[in-house]
């Protein structure tokens, strides 16, 4: 974080009045309730064997969102959890009273992010914790073991922190096969001959030493991958499915439906979506929209070609008057980059940032907005640490006579708020579906001046496949 956040960690810990509860403490009980209304008291934990891990953090706090982001208590939560062996209780504790739950969920003006998005542990809203442990600074991370014996364990990993309940607390011994399919996103050139890869991670009590991975498209088989080696606990295995074609409409999804010979523990953590975009289509002519956050200075971006060579770049930018280079003209503002890219090629785009912390600090949305020829055609956001490349973005098409005269049917504004209108030499028809593959809008007979109205659905990407005489296209639609 920020030196001003410094700052705030500093004069927290110059207000208390006590020092950091010692190791070796017996914990102070507490009776919570979490911000889905759940009711939580320590004794009542302890009492029933379970070892409990405490994070204590603040939702402006740049630490403790980059230790949320780590997702090492997800992983303790997913493996000795309720839906696991059930034997350590998790619970985050958002122990700065003047923030508010709007922080929590990142709507707030205090706030990182959003911490509540993906936790699979509870989240209590609660200074009163905060001070009954006498904490100084955040984040602070607490092991308490059932006979109530309070270690401060700091930001440690998954595997810390169960070598560590293994020797403090009493022997885990988690279940068999509890492994979790994943996959982040990937974007592709073209929809043909792609390598799609999705993860296996083992949360089970034994090594992983062979499975059987699917990759479904809208539900249907259309790749099998027979794997072996020896994930350990909290380990990751990537697996790649080659020369898949895809179909930019469709839901795909990766299944785990063995391991080590068995079924998987809990089949549904076994199955998960794998998004999947084809890069936008733009002209030789492109604009970056810089969206810059409140420390202008610590901002740059590279575009890369195909071959992974830097054709463009930019920043940092001016750095404000503060100490700590916060604020000036560049901050928490638009700065258009005009950039000539080559036809026939792909690009990505990647975001950097020299402190570490991503392009999140300000009042304003931050990351890039790509344009081409007018029309918005990606969007990423400014959320990340030190660098976050984002694969495909965008290819270029050489627009020559004959390829304006066969491109019988455009949508504009794109985007929009809700209506599309549509110039067309042809009658079409057009369906739209959202990201999960689900019709959500259709028309049959559409003329010249046409209006698509998408006014009653949610903010978003979606993808209208259009039908003329001349043939079928796909169209990415922006609706804000």
């Amino acid at each position: 974080m920020k030196k001003t956040l410094l700052s705030l960690v500093l004069l927290f810990s110059g207000a208390a009045a006590f020092a950091q509860l010692p190791n070796g403490s017996v914990a102070p009980d507490f009776t919570a309730t979490d911000i889905n209304g759940q009711t939580h008291t320590l004794s009542e934990y302890l009492a029933a064997g379970k070892t409990v891990i405490i994070d204590i953090s603040a939702t402006w706090c740049g630490p403790c969102w980059n230790y949320h982001n780590s997702h090492y208590l997800d992983d303790v939560a997913t493996a000795y959890g309720p839906e696991g062996s059930d034997e350590v209780v998790v619970l985050f504790v958002e122990g700065d009273g003047a923030t508010t739950l709007a922080d929590l969920y990142g709507t707030g003006t205090n706030t990182r992010g959003n911490w509540v998005e993906g936790s699979n542990y509870p989240i209590i809203n609660s200074a009163t914790i905060a001070n009954l442990y006498e904490i100084s600074y955040f984040p602070t991370v607490y092991r308490i073991c059932p006979d109530g014996i309070v270690t401060e364990i700091g930001a440690a990993s998954a595997s810390t922190i169960r070598t560590g309940i293994n020797s403090n607390c009493g022997p885990l011994t988690g279940v068999q096969n509890l492994v979790k399919a994943d996959a982040a996103e990937q974007r592709f050139c073209t929809v043909t001959s792609n390598v799609v890869k999705a993860k296996v991670r083992n949360f089970g009590s034994a090594n992983i030493t062979s499975g059987t991975l699917l990759l479904k498209e809208n539900g249907q088989v259309v790749a099998t991958k027979n794997f072996s080696g020896n994930v350990a606990v909290f380990g990751t295995s990537t697996q790649s499915f080659s020369a898949i074609n895809i179909d930019p409409t469709a839901v795909y999804t990766a299944e785990i439906t063995t391991v080590n010979g068995a079924t998987p523990y809990d089949a549904d953590l076994a199955v998960k979506d794998v998004p999947i975009l084809i890069a936008s289509e733009s002209s030789t002519s492109v604009d970056l929209h810089i969206n810059t956050d409140n420390y202008p200075g610590e901002m740059s971006w590279e575009v890369r070609n195909g071959a992974n060579v830097v054709v463009a770049s930019g920043g940092p930018y001016q750095e404000g008057p503060a100490a700590d280079g916060a604020g000036g003209p560049d901050a928490n503002t638009t700065i258009i980059e005009s950039i000539t890219v080559d036809t026939n090629d792909c690009y990505s785009l990647v975001m950097k940032d020299s402190y570490g912390d991503g392009w999140t600090l300000g009042s304003t949305p931050h990351g890039v907005d790509i344009y081409s020829d007018g029309n918005m055609i990606f969007t990423v956001g400014g959320d990340f640490t030190t660098s976050l490349t984002s694969a495909a973005v965008m290819r270029t098409f050489a627009l020559g006579v004959d390829d304006q005269e066969r491109a019988v049917f455009s949508i504009s504004p794109n985007p929009s708020t809700g209506l599309f209108n549509v110039r067309t030499t042809e009658t079409a028809s057009v369906a739209v579906f959202d990201l999960t593959g689900k019709k959500v809008f259709a028309a049959e007979a559409i003329e010249d001046n046409g209006v698509i109205n998408l006014t009653g659905l949610q903010r978003g990407m979606y993808f209208a496949k259009v039908n003329t005489a001349s043939g079928e296209q796909v169209v990415k639609l922006m609706l804000q």
